[in-house]
């Protein structure tokens, strides 16, 4: 990337920092949508609930794993991605059950595992891209398994709507509120208004209403789906 390596790293932490929020504000309004009682309330006191633990695990494992594999010596370096899949395995899971985000988590330690030294690394984020890109290959087959183009005119117009605001509307003020208080020149605010890591988490998070059975939740899909391919192309 030709960006200041600031701004890159800006928006590479924003793409994998948005994740988990989304995933806990979707979560939140599925439950606030199906249960009469669930209010704002309810929906804050777990968001902070499921940041704060998810936080604290991420953290508490990725010092733990680093300063393990660091003292272990293992037979070859094959293991080294192993151990490193086995700790995030452990963030994760730990940070389910103690009714945390283990979205979260797993990125925390994946971001410590990442910005430190520990033997093979080399080897242990060359295993971790194949694996990431595996896991890629098949999200987008299942996806591709949920949708039919036959039911996508009907929806092409609020699809369009959600794509023109996201891009030129939503993006570009929560952008400027959120880098408000950092010295950013006017080229780099607007690569910022503008541009960002787009993936397909989206798509995927659009499927958990369909998967709680909210109504209409298929034609909910259906305009997420059309919104961001439609971003992807206009972007």
């Amino acid at each position: 990337s030709s960006l200041r390596p600031r701004l890159a790293r800006l928006l590479e932490g924003e793409a994998g920092s948005n994740d988990p929020v989304a995933i806990l504000l979707v979560i939140g309004f599925i439950e606030w949508i199906s249960r009469p009682d669930y209010d704002a309330f309810d929906m804050v006191g777990v968001f902070v609930q499921q940041i704060g633990i998810g936080v604290a695990v991420g953290f508490a494992v990725g010092v733990v794993a680093v300063r393990v594999l660091r003292a272990i010596q293992l037979p070859t370096v094959g293991l080294y991605p192993v151990a490193a899949l086995t700790a995030a395995a452990l963030t994760f899971g730990l940070a389910d059950v103690l009714k945390g985000s283990g979205f979260l988590a797993i990125y925390i330690t994946g971001l410590m595992l990442g910005s430190t030294m520990i033997p093979a690394k080399r080897t242990v984020i060359a295993f971790h891209a194949g694996l990431a890109w595996v896991a890629q290959l098949g999200m987008f087959l299942m996806l591709g398994l949920l949708v039919f183009p036959s039911q996508l005119p009907g929806i092409a117009l609020e699809g369009t709507l959600l794509a023109l605001i996201l891009c030129f509307v939503a993006r570009p003020i929560a952008s400027l509120i959120a880098s408000a208080p950092w010295r950013f020149s006017a080229a780099e605010r607007t690569v910022l208004a503008w541009a960002g890591l787009r993936g397909a988490v989206p798509v995927v998070l659009a499927t958990f209403p369909v998967l709680a059975g909210v109504p209409d939740s298929r034609e909910f899909f259906n305009i997420v789906f059309f919104g961001v391919v439609l971003t992807l192309l206009i972007q």
